[in-house]
């Protein structure tokens, strides 16, 4: 980053300006001023303006009670292990040669 040669303030037409990193800076905006409108005639006031309606047909209705939140359901039962108490597997008859028998030794 360098220093820039030119000078921070420029002068033209007996107004100063200042230039702050390259960037000209503007002359604040002038106040534009305002007058009010003289008040009309109440009659006339009714029918150029337009108004917020205030009758009870425009109203927003009280809200209703809430319904209740829905109930849990309840869980289904998918099986039934009442019918025989036992349950019973299928076992193959090969299922034994299979695995390999380890005798303990007593020593």
């Amino acid at each position: 980053m360098g220093f820039s040669e030119k000078p921070q303030v420029e002068e033209s037409d007996s107004t100063r300006k200042w230039v702050i990193a390259g960037i000209p800076s503007r002359a604040p905006l002038k106040p534009i001023f305002t007058t009010k409108e003289e008040e009309k005639d109440e009659e006339g006031d009714l029918e150029e303006c337009s108004t917020t309606p205030k009758g009870e047909e425009a109203k927003i209705p009280t809200t209703l009670k809430c319904p209740p939140a829905p109930r849990k359901r309840k869980p289904s039962l998918k099986c039934n292990y009442r019918g025989g108490g036992a349950r019973e597997f299928f076992t193959p008859p090969d299922l034994e040669t299979v695995f390999i028998r380890h005798v303990e030794r007593t020593s």
